[in-house]
């Protein structure tokens, strides 16, 4: 199987899961309450589940594991916690939760198949909550249309990226994280040379560092996004930071929900 949670899943409906979320936020309130905030995040989340395991909230797990592969690729991903096989509660313990944390939420949902989830901070004085939900399942996210109108395939490691890629959505599908699909060209990719690499940058013809890019050969960058707005701007800066490389093209995909678009840009 392409995605295994190690754990049983229920699928709870928006009235189920508010009514089990309502009882697991006063464990969560509670925790806080009598710990200082100051807490490092692992006791804090070992409180939660222990105090959700004495309130009959069962099974209550640490750490779940949920492993995606394809091929020779293989990563996986761990819960903080996983409460009567239907609510996930992600815990951080942090200034302030930001856009990155509720997409890395977002991405356990559609890996495991649920639907809501709990995103909270327990760094704050009162304890910052949120509450994750999406509507795709597998079948959903399956569903995608490829647009590369304006993709060339320059050379033999440019072919090789488009059937690697489109390989992976067919597996997997879309909405997951970018940087999945990353590691995964990395990893798959990289018996064909392909490997993130320092590549000079220049001012003119004067050399004034050095940059990460992924190359999937000697003269061919990658980027992959996951934008659902701002695209036309992310394609200026890629192709100002193209032409300050010795770099002739970049291959450009970007994940936009159901619309996957290759572009290429070069020089």
């Amino acid at each position: 199987m392409p995605i295994e949670v190690d754990s049983q899943i229920r699928v709870l409906d928006r009235d189920e899961f508010q009514k089990l979320a309502h009882r697991i936020m006063g464990i969560i309130f509670s925790t806080h309450n009598e710990f200082s905030r100051l807490l490092e995040e692992t006791p804090f989340k070992n409180a939660i589940r222990r105090r959700c395991e004495r309130a009959g909230v069962l099974p209550a797990r640490r750490e779940v594991e949920i492993t995606v592969s394809h091929k020779g690729f293989r990563k996986s991903y761990f819960m903080d916690l996983l409460l009567a096989n239907a609510i996930m509660v992600e815990a951080k313990t942090v200034e302030c939760l930001t856009p990155a944390h509720e997409a890395q939420a977002i991405n356990y949902l559609l890996l495991s198949g649920m639907k809501h989830g709990l995103l909270v901070n327990l760094r704050t004085p009162r304890v910052q909550k949120r509450f994750v939900s999406t509507n795709l399942d597998s079948e959903a996210r399956h569903r995608f249309n490829v647009h590369a109108q304006r993709w060339r395939a320059v050379n033999e490691a440019s072919v090789r990226l488009r059937n690697v890629f489109e390989d992976l959505l067919t597996d997997w599908g879309a909405f997951l994280s970018a940087s999945l699909y990353r590691e995964a060209l990395v990893s798959l990719l990289r018996s064909s040379r392909g490997a993130l690499r320092r590549v000079p940058i220049f001012d003119e013809r004067c050399q004034i560092g050095m940059h990460d890019i992924f190359l999937i050969d000697d003269q061919t960058a990658m980027s992959i996004t996951s934008l659902t707005s701002g695209a036309p701007e992310m394609e200026r800066q890629l192709r100002r930071l193209l032409l300050h490389t010795k770099l002739p093209c970049l291959q450009w995909i970007n994940l936009k929900h159901h619309d996957v678009h290759l572009t290429t840009l070069q020089c």
